[in-house]
């Protein structure tokens, strides 16, 4: 238990996630995708961040560290871990969390809980490909969780849908995630999501499928960054940006 809240500790701590942060350029062990988010964050007058499948607080952290001062709504429906990103969101206000999850409709949900701190927590079951590459992934328990969606979200919170910069990491329940937002996404101007090129979650939407989805509500991707990789090197996920260029009517 030590360990692990250690581990969180490291995850939240914004000294912390920026030296990491500058190791990985000096390395080259991914792109951060921080400096390009916050552009356009400021570029489109973007007031709030939906960050949905929040785990700790990591990625608010990281906004905030590069500069983005508006609101934050975070999403994560385990509880354990929601008790510890309600520690995070008290260091850098404003920001507001809530134990849910999101899909496409209001339902309660069984996700299964994974043992690298909840990193790889999903409401699909693993595949083989990513327990044998991540071994440490591995289910150790199940909850049964609330599960709502983003349109019902913004509605219920008054937030402009125009003025947001929706974030996805959801291990592949995007698709799912995604079409909870029918009235909202030709509206959201930027999407920052995790996609699988190759499915590592059984019933996975995978990266195409999920481009056609974006792109049929006006989005187009803008930038693209590294993300899993197998042992051998075979690249599994990517993180994408995506900006919405074609205005649907309302």
């Amino acid at each position: 238990m030590k360990i692990k809240m250690l581990k969180n500790q490291f995850r939240t701590n914004s000294k912390a996630r920026s030296i990491r942060e500058k190791l990985q350029s000096i390395f080259q062990i991914s792109n951060s995708p921080y400096t390009r988010i916050i552009q356009e964050l400021r570029e489109g007058s973007i007031l709030t961040v939906i960050d949905i499948g929040a785990n700790v607080g990591q990625f608010g952290i990281d906004v905030r560290r590069n500069g983005f001062q508006g609101q934050i709504i975070s999403f994560e429906p385990v509880k354990e871990i929601f008790t510890e990103l309600s520690k995070t969101i008290k260091r850098f206000q404003p920001w507001e969390a809530f134990q849910l999850g999101l899909g496409s409709c209001n339902s309660q949900q069984t996700i299964n809980i994974s043992g690298n701190s909840g990193l790889s927590s999903s409401l699909l079951e693993m595949r083989s490909i990513h327990l044998n590459n991540y071994p440490e992934s591995a289910t150790i328990s199940t909850q049964v969780v609330t599960i709502t969606n983003i349109d019902d979200q913004l509605n219920a919170l008054g937030i402009d849908p125009r003025k947001v910069l929706l974030k996805l990491d959801v291990q592949g329940f995007e698709a799912e995630v995604l079409k909870g937002a029918a009235k909202s996404l030709s509206k959201i101007p930027l999407c920052f999501l995790e996609v699988s090129i190759v499915p590592l979650y059984e019933g996975e939407i995978t990266f195409l499928p999920i481009l056609n989805l974006l792109s049929e509500s006006g989005h187009e991707v803008v930038d693209i960054f590294r993300g899993l990789k197998t042992k051998n090197g075979q690249l599994l996920q990517v993180d994408i940006l995506t900006k919405l260029t074609v205005k649907k009517p309302n």
